[in-house]
C-alpha cells in the first residue's frame, strides 16, 4: 500500500509558526531593548501590560501549535546523520521547553510583584528593581537560552540551504515545495 508522504507541515502548524515566532522575537526585543532600561514608574505600565498579554497570546498559540504538531503528519526529517537528526528533534522540543518556561517564570514574576491586576487595566505599583523578584533570573536565563536555541534553529536552516544545497523552508511555507513523495 502507498502512503502520501507530506513534503510541508500541516498549514495550521506553519501559521502558527511564524506568529509564534514573530511574537516571540517583538517580546523579546521589548524586554531587553524596551522595558529593562525604563524606569519603574506609571510611564512603563501600558507596555509592560502589553508585554504580559503577548506572553498569555504565546503561551495559548503554543499549546494550540503542540496539540496541531502532535496530531498531524509531518514531513520527514531531512537529515540522513543519525546526530543530526538527534540534533534537530531536541532543538524543537527544547524550544517548546524553553518558551513555556520562560512564559512560567513570567507569571510568577506578575504575581511575585502584584502585577496581575496591570492584566485588566489597573494601575499598579512596580518594585524598585525587577532584579529583587525572585522568577526574574530564571526568566533572563530563559530569554538567553531562547535566543541560543533560535539561533541553533536558524543555523540549521542555513546548513541544510548552503551545506547540503537542500531548502528547507517549503517545508514551512516558504517557496515551492518539490513534488509529492510516496513512500511504501
Amino acid at each position: 500500500m502507498m502512503t502520501t508522504v507530506p513534503l510541508r507541515y500541516h498549514p495550521l502548524l506553519i501559521a502558527l509558526h511564524w506568529l509564534v515566532a514573530l511574537l516571540i522575537l517583538a517580546n523579546l526585543a521589548v524586554g531587553w531593548l524596551v522595558l529593562e532600561p525604563m524606569a519603574n514608574n506609571t510611564a512603563k505600565l501600558p507596555l509592560l501590560r502589553l508585554h504580559m498579554l503577548t506572553g498569555i497570546a504565546i503561551v495559548v498559540l503554543m499549546v494550540v501549535r503542540l496539540v496541531t504538531r502532535l496530531t498531524t503528519r509531518k514531513p520527514p526529517i531531512p537529515h540522513t546523520s543519525r546526530a543530526l537528526r538527534i540534533l534537530a528533534v531536541a532543538n524543537h522540543w527544547l524550544l517548546y521547553l524553553v518558551v513555556f518556561s520562560m512564559v512560567s517564570t513570567g507569571v510568577g514574576i506578575a504575581v511575585f510583584a502584584k502585577l496581575v491586576p496591570l492584566l485588566g487595566g489597573a494601575t499598579v505599583t512596580l518594585p524598585q528593581n525587577f532584579e529583587t523578584v525572585p522568577p526574574m533570573i530564571g526568566h533572563g536565563f530563559f530569554a538567553l537560552a531562547l535566543v541560543v536555541l533560535v539561533g541553533a534553529h536558524l543555523a540549521g536552516v542555513a546548513y541544510h540551504r548552503f551545506v547540503q544545497h537542500h531548502d528547507v523552508l517549503p517545508r514551512m511555507g516558504v517557496g515551492r515545495a518539490a513534488p509529492t513523495r510516496r513512500a511504501g
